[in-house]
């Protein structure tokens, strides 16, 4: 201990060297870093925020294909830009395109979403099938029914679907053939006695010949034919039933009278017809062999009629039954 005290100057010198050197390569170190340092204190520049261009190439398509609508398609039945419309149905989403929603309203029949949608018409609106879209009297499953078009007054079905029987009236004219006088082998020389069984007080008429008209009635005597009838049942005896012809000269319409027997027949028949729909309501009054006309382009000739229902031919031949208050 003793030997160092007189070196201990040395000794702190010695330390304060090593400490110097020590630091010295620590400032040396650092100052080398220094450049690493500032540089990432230094603030980072600012990102290059803008954006690249855009591709217009689709604008441009889309503007090419404005300028000819046509290429859109014909059977895409939405706006532009709008999805096709769908229905719930019982096992989801259903196109509307396909199957049913409404039914003919008389008949029953499936009516395909397709008609509906091909004239635009609002399909998901229950009354549609019952609407007048065209304001032509004919709801759009009539127009459906004859394949006319619903958006046109001009198009639609035949005007007899309209035409309903209202009733038939009968008027019977009888001829009874009474008695004749004179050789049946010269029947242009014979007198014949009639009487009118329909008229008020069944007037009796004599002396008539045949050719003559019966006064106060259209009706003439066109025949007279001799008949015997040998199936008496009495041996050796026969029965005049000679018989008379006559033609209703207005309509032509012929009738048998037989000797004291079966009368001739003379049936006037009136048919009242009623033709009605939203345009027009008409009555139309007419008679078997007659022509009625319900427009220019519909004439149809009566054939006859019964307590229920009349009978009409068009054009081609072909028989239509008209019923009271129901559509053809």
């Amino acid at each position: 201990m003793k030997s160092l005290k007189p070196h201990l100057h040395w000794l702190m010198l010695s330390v304060i060297a090593v400490s110097s050197i020590g630091a010295t390569a620590f400032l040396l170190k650092e100052e080398q870093d220094l450049p690493a340092v500032l540089e990432k204190l230094q603030p980072k520049k600012a990102a290059n925020k803008r954006l690249a261009p855009p591709d217009l190439s689709g604008f441009e398509t889309a503007t090419q294909e404005l300028k000819m609508p046509g290429v859109w398609g014909a059977g895409y039945n939405t706006l532009l830009f709008v999805s096709e419309p769908y229905l719930m149905g019982a096992t989801g989403l259903e196109r509307p395109k396909e199957g049913s929603l409404h039914r003919h309203s008389k008949t029953g029949e499936p009516i395909p979403n397709s008609w509906f949608l091909q004239y635009k018409l609002p399909l998901r609106t229950p009354k549609v099938p019952t609407d007048d879209t065209d304001g032509d009297g004919f709801t759009n499953e009539e127009e459906w029914k004859y394949n006319t078009n619903p958006l046109d007054p001009e198009s639609h079905p035949p005007l007899i679907i309209k035409l309903f029987y209202m009733e038939q009236r009968e008027v019977h004219s009888r001829v009874s053939f009474m008695q004749y006088l004179g050789d049946p082998a010269k029947p242009e020389s014979i007198n014949i006695t009639l009487q009118l069984l329909d008229l008020p007080n069944k007037p009796q008429l004599d002396n008539l010949k045949v050719g003559q008209k019966i006064p106060n009635t259209t009706f003439k005597i066109a025949a007279f034919i001799a008949k015997k009838n040998e199936n008496t049942g009495i041996t050796g005896f026969s029965e005049d039933s000679s018989l008379i012809r006559l033609v209703d000269e207005k309509t032509n319409q012929e009738a048998v009278a037989e000797l004291k027997r079966k009368p001739a027949d003379f049936l006037d028949k009136t048919i009242m017809l009623n033709l009605r729909y939203p345009k027009e309501n008409r009555m139309i009054t007419t008679k078997p062999g007659q022509r009625i006309s319900l427009s220019e382009r519909e004439t149809y000739t009566v054939v006859d009629s019964s307590v229920s229902s009349a009978i009409l031919k068009d054009s081609e031949g072909k028989e239509i039954e008209v019923k009271p208050g129901t559509a053809n």
